[in-house]
């Protein structure tokens, strides 16, 4: 197989740096380039950082020097940048993930040699839907829980209308939670400010269903996952779920899992007699948020305001169907990791953190 040229964007997230650490160590990637506003990522994986910007233009912020370098030797392109926070403003979102996406494509169509485009999206372009939700799915008028869900959804129409002229793939990834050996977390998100909020007990409650379906994966298995699939694994026209598929756990289970926990690994904490969180209907839990942001606590109004950019999605379950990309990791033995061993030791890295 002919070497690859790779270029990553967002190499600095937290799924970022180790794919870069995956893509390091393979023989057949001769060079690395990283678009970065600072060189932190270098010194770790040899990468070449070059200072850039994705929602500038189509030209990525790059000096035209880098731009005609990097046109001209990249083999393979893997879009990582994102804001995925669930609460982020919808101009922000489209101008980093709709706008970012939109030109990176069209740099890409700037490179003579490009064989690979892999786009990292999530598994919540699906938004509100229920059910099973399969690969090649995308469009629906369901309508979203945040703005995130809406700017990734229009990020993959536009990957999906430039598949006829570029070697374009999309691997969905679902709630990347953390390292499944020992739980480090690279950079805290919502679920895990939600389990933060359920230790100190500051989350009486969740929408939902004891049986609903929660989903998530360990990033490292996402970063090998990704490593794959964007080289020797990569079709192009192909979506892929990297996500849980029949490992997702309930979320009624979820939460008993997680106050074990908090009891096995913090014995002193069952002396404040935090009761688990109730599962309701999505109106009761807005009117929690609603009554919390009117007149709670400063703390409070903090806690319904994080649970409220994400939790409502539980109150729509469904189940991700990842027959194609599990196919293909399987081939290349590339396995998951258990969901609930993950779990734990995420959970255990996070009281450890609230010492």
């Amino acid at each position: 197989m002919p070497p690859h040229i790779v270029l990553v964007t967002g190499a600095a997230g937290a799924i970022g740096r180790p794919l870069l650490a995956q893509l390091a160590r393979r023989g057949d990637v001769t060079r690395i380039f990283a678009i970065q506003h600072d060189d932190q990522v270098a010194a770790d994986y040899g990468t070449c950082v070059v200072p850039g910007d994705v929602t500038v233009g189509p030209d990525l912020g790059l000096s035209a020097a880098h731009v005609d370098e990097l046109a001209s030797e990249i083999t393979t392109i893997v879009h990582a940048a994102a804001d995925t926070r669930f609460g982020v403003d919808a101009h922000v979102a489209q101008r980093t993930n709709v706008g970012g996406t939109s030109n990176l494509l069209a740099f890409a169509a700037r490179c003579p040699k490009i064989e690979r485009v892999l786009a990292l999206s999530t598994t919540h372009v699906a938004g509100r839907r229920t059910g099973r939700i399969l690969e090649l799915q995308l469009e629906h008028a369901a309508g979203f829980v945040n703005q995130y869900e809406a700017s990734k959804y229009e990020a993959e129409l536009a990957l999906r209308e430039r598949m006829a002229d570029l070697p374009v793939a999309v691997c969905r990834i679902s709630t990347a939670i953390g390292d499944s050996v020992d739980g480090t977390i690279v950079r805290p998100g919502a679920i895990h400010h939600a389990v933060r909020l359920m230790y100190a007990g500051l989350a009486p409650m969740i929408p939902g269903d004891e049986q609903s379906p929660v989903d998530f994966v360990a990033v490292d298995h996402v970063a090998r996952a990704v490593a794959w699939l964007a080289t020797d694994g990569f079709e192009p026209g192909c979506t892929w779920h990297l996500c849980a598929g029949s490992d997702t756990i309930r979320a009624g289970e979820l939460l008993d899992l997680t106050m074990d926990c908090f009891l096995r690994y913090r014995p002193a904490w069952r002396r404040r007699a935090i009761e688990r969180p109730a599962v309701v209907d999505l109106p009761t839990f807005e009117l929690f948020c609603e009554s919390a942001d009117q007149a709670g606590t400063p703390t409070l109004r903090a806690a319904a305001a994080v649970m409220a950019a994400f939790a409502p999605q539980l109150a729509f379950p469904k189940q991700f169907d990842d027959t194609a990309c599990r196919a293909v990791l399987t081939a290349a033995g590339i396995a998951a990791p258990p969901a609930r061993e993950t779990w734990t030791r995420v959970v255990r890295q996070l009281i450890a953190r609230a010492a």
